[in-house]
């Protein structure tokens, strides 16, 4: 699903086929990331934003509440393979690992 809304957000912003595939494919590799954290996710959630003709689109995890031990994720390799897909991403982390990604694209290089 998330795969299906971001293709429309991509034809939406009017970006090329192969901008809307880097970024499924950045938004992939978020999904794996947020959902291979110490705490579980719940929930994820996709908000997307056109602003000044910059795509932003961010995902986040609702984590359970359970109590674990929190050894947050080396989360580098997932940066990178983000950040050669879009213009810009960052991690948001706190003690217990990385709880969302925000990553931007510019909608005018379409």
């Amino acid at each position: 699903m998330l795969r299906t809304a971001l293709n429309g957000v991509g034809v939406l912003a009017n970006l090329s086929v192969d901008m809307i595939a880097d970024l499924r494919t950045a938004c992939d590799e978020a999904f794996d990331l947020l959902t291979h954290q110490p705490r579980s996710a719940e929930n994820i959630t996709l908000l997307c934003q056109m602003q000044n003709k910059i795509l932003t689109v961010r995902l986040s995890a609702q984590r359970a509440n359970d109590f674990q031990a929190c050894v947050p994720s080396d989360p580098e390799v997932a940066n990178l393979i983000i950040g050669t897909l879009v213009t810009d991403v960052h991690l948001h982390a706190d003690s217990c690992g990385i709880y969302s990604v925000s990553m931007s694209l510019s909608a005018a290089a379409s």
